[in-house]
């Protein structure tokens, strides 16, 4: 009986532990919290590159002034337990269904803006000390003379379809938690309304993103501003499965490896409908985002205003995702079962000297001794791993060591030390090596949405930085739907910039599915 009891005893305990492991550890991207109480969110006034006066003190700020990134007031740091008394932040959440108001701020008005009331312009000088007043959800500003004018209702401005107000959330409080549960989204009443969600890696090649995410906290709902956490951007992403079946935007502020690690996500969750994708590059090649018109690199002042602008006049575009069926370890011996595993792909996949180099800047940047994280110091690694491989290279005679099939036809692969396969052309921080290899004989277009692979050999690291200043061209090896390459010696390779060292294995590459990203129009 004392046995029996135990064993019971064992089995419930056993069960407790199992049932609270699933709970914490697979389904914690499943809970979204969100506070309860608005809070303001500090940072320094240097971000607002103009001159603020405290809300609290009406005096001038200096160098060590604070704003709130939420609502934009502004204090001295000896001010700031004042201001968080006196001024309470916007609203993220309400469960009141209700109009919005407007959330009137005083002073500090944006240049060169004009009176909602009046239309007439208002100068931001035009007093010492705070002048004027602003709305941080609509910014709509009034002369202080005009204010007892304007109306309490907020239809939240221009940018009104990226927003989700604060009536649209649908939560509930836990029980002696001061967070809030996240259950679900309801639509805005408005029928133009797609939200937009940002996601941004704080680590990407630029670190800016800190200061990048301040500026759209104060535009839209902060809530929709999310931080790139280590472990993944699934908590972000539960954003938009509440938002379904609404179709909405994210914003992915980051590098190439960080959007593919969100579009990747975005279908092993099976988000349907498939949200559009744009990007804010904060990468080092930034290759998707050059051939998407989004730029090279995030500019040095980011407008948020005139970057929502673009977004709303933006171009759908479906982007092919590329399968990589690695089958490891393929033997002689018919009874051993190959190791297989998937990789997607998005941009470009190559095998050989390129690789090399970008396997050797990521173990330097794992290092760690590496301390300063820019685009300068990035590519000065990777002239420097380049340079070590024009010296001591480690691919000579790689064609020796593959075998390439394009759609069931066998290649004959010259002497080279790197084949790269692109889905878009743009490759190594916006060489357009397809484009560069056109001749009269062959002048086939690509395009990163029709299904067709473009295939392409380069014989050097000296080779590469011909081809990254226009000097040479790159073998065309020829375009397919498909493609299978036999790896018979470990050798290094990369998928969208991140590499590793890959044993002897056939890579089957097929076109899987498309994701919907937005065409800057320019």
């Amino acid at each position: 009986m004392v046995e029996w009891t135990l064993s019971l005893i064992t089995a419930i305990l056993a069960l407790t532990v199992t049932i609270w492991y699933a709970v914490r550890y697979l389904l914690i991207h499943d809970v979204v919290y969100i506070p309860g109480r608005p809070k303001h969110s500090w940072k320094s006034s240097k971000l607002l590159d103009r001159g603020c006066y405290c809300s609290v003190c009406e005096i001038l700020l200096v160098s060590t002034g604070r704003f709130c990134d939420h609502c934009v007031i502004c204090a001295h740091p000896q001010c700031i337990r004042g201001a968080e008394k006196q001024f309470p932040c916007k609203e993220k959440y309400s469960k009141e269904e209700r109009p919005v108001k407007h959330k009137w701020i005083r002073g500090n008005l944006p240049l060169n803006c004009s009176c909602a009331v009046c239309q007439e312009d208002i100068d931001s000088h035009h007093d010492l000390g705070l002048y004027g007043f602003r709305c941080c959800w609509c910014f709509k500003c009034v002369h202080t003379a005009c204010f007892p004018r304007t109306t309490e209702d907020c239809d939240y401005g221009e940018f009104r379809d990226f927003i989700i107000p604060p009536t649209s959330i649908d939560a509930v409080r836990r029980r002696g938690s001061a967070k809030l549960l996240l259950r679900g989204i309801k639509p805005a009443s408005w029928p133009t309304w797609k939200p937009l969600i940002v996601i941004a890696n704080m680590k990407s090649g630029s670190s800016r993103a800190d200061d990048i995410i301040s500026h759209f906290r104060g535009i839209l709902n902060p809530l929709q501003v999310n931080e790139l956490p280590s472990s993944g951007p699934q908590d972000a992403l539960q954003w938009v499965i509440r938002i379904a079946p609404k179709t909405c935007r994210i914003l992915v502020a980051g590098g190439d490896g960080t959007i593919g690690w969100v579009i990747n996500t975005l279908f092993s969750m099976g988000v349907d409908p498939f949200p559009e994708i744009c990007i804010l590059p904060l990468g080092t090649g930034n290759d998707l985002s050059r051939v998407l018109n989004w730029g090279a690199e995030a500019p040095d002042s980011v407008d948020p205003i005139g970057f929502l602008r673009e977004i709303e006049r933006a171009e759908v575009m479906k982007l092919d995702r590329w399968i990589l069926n690695i089958t490891g370890g393929f033997s002689r011996i018919p009874l051993k079962r190959p190791h297989q595993r998937n990789v997607f792909m998005y941009n470009y996949f190559s095998v050989g000297v390129d690789a090399q180099v970008t396997l050797n800047f990521h173990r330097a940047r794992e290092s760690q001794f590496y301390m300063l994280s820019s685009r300068l110091v990035n590519k000065m690694l990777y002239l420097g791993f380049g340079t070590h491989q024009v010296v001591q290279p480690d691919c000579v005679g790689l064609e020796n060591e593959l075998e390439l099939w394009l759609d069931d036809k066998k290649i004959e692969l010259p002497e080279l030390q790197s084949v790269v396969f692109l889905n878009i052309d743009s490759w190594g921080a916006g060489v357009k090596l397809w484009e560069m290899s056109r001749d009269e004989r062959d002048n086939r277009r690509s395009s990163f949405s029709d299904g067709v692979l473009e295939v392409l050999g380069i014989v050097s690291s000296f080779h590469i930085a011909q081809l990254q200043v226009g000097l040479n061209k790159p073998i065309r090896l020829g375009q397919a739907k498909t493609a299978r390459l036999r790896i018979l010696k470990t050798c290094p390779v990369q998928a969208d910039g991140e590499p590793w060292r890959q044993a002897p294995c056939d890579i089957f590459i097929s076109c899987h599915e498309q994701a919907t990203v937005l065409r800057k129009r320019i």
